[in-house]
């Protein structure tokens, strides 16, 4: 038996929020014709790529709600992601202390997954841009599912078949509301991640421990150790 941590991606592991809210504004302008999006992902039903595009293509466009119009969006924000890194690497940092965080947890015991609403292939590249290695490390994306529950199942089921152990405990880290929300309805533990107003609110939104960042490995260790609930 053992523990697993399952981290968020944008602004948890990387610093990645503004770059990715740019070029999901470019790609809605281009392939759909918008000339703007909320960039807020919680007023969205589902708070992942995948679920965001079909919800803007069935509400505000005319164009057909299929899985081909979607992959357009994809693409087309996939292109931007890859420009974006090539133009300007520094829009692509980890958050302190990422860069060692799953060894350090492995280290003291823990499993480590990945569980993000960002697609697969974008996924992948902020990680490699902001040095933070994932190549060892099970994930779920936008692709496995639309609600950020399923993709942390998801997540689970890929991180037991890895181990071959029973997972016994499991906790989420993430930086925002629909993250809380996401776990509350999960029954599973959360540690935020996050500094400043957006820590603020995490905790009104019922986040009980936050942290800004890895840097007091220790103190998130113990957020974690504190937060970790039976998965079910």
């Amino acid at each position: 038996m053992s523990g697993l941590v399952i981290f968020d991606l944008d602004g948890t592991l990387a610093l990645t929020s503004e770059v990715d809210d740019s070029c999901w504004i470019e790609a809605a302008r281009e392939v759909l014709g918008l000339e703007s999006i909320e960039t807020d992902w919680g007023h969205y039903e589902h708070s992942t790529d995948e679920a965001i595009a079909m919800e803007l293509i069935s509400r505000r466009t005319s164009l057909p709600p299929t899985e081909d119009t979607v992959h357009l969006v994809r693409d087309a924000f996939v292109r931007r992601v890859e420009a974006a890194a090539g133009r300007d690497p520094g829009l692509f940092r980890p958050v302190p202390g990422a860069t060692t965080v799953f060894a350090r947890l492995r280290d003291a015991g823990w499993q480590v997954a990945i569980a993000t609403g960002g697609w697969r292939t974008t996924a992948r590249l902020k990680l490699k841009a902001a040095g933070v290695s994932d190549s060892e490390v099970p994930a779920a994306h936008a692709d496995d599912g639309h609600p950020r529950e399923d993709i942390i199942r998801r997540a689970f089921e890929r991180a037991s078949d890895v181990s071959g152990e029973e997972i016994e405990r499991v906790v989420y880290v993430g930086d925002g509301r629909w993250d809380v929300i996401a776990t509350d309805r999960m029954g599973i533990g959360f540690v935020g991640l996050a500094g400043g107003d957006r820590a603020e609110m995490l905790r009104a939104a019922g986040a009980a421990d936050v942290r800004p960042d890895y840097l007091d490995f220790s103190a998130f260790l113990s957020a974690v150790n504190r937060r970790a609930t039976p998965f079910s």
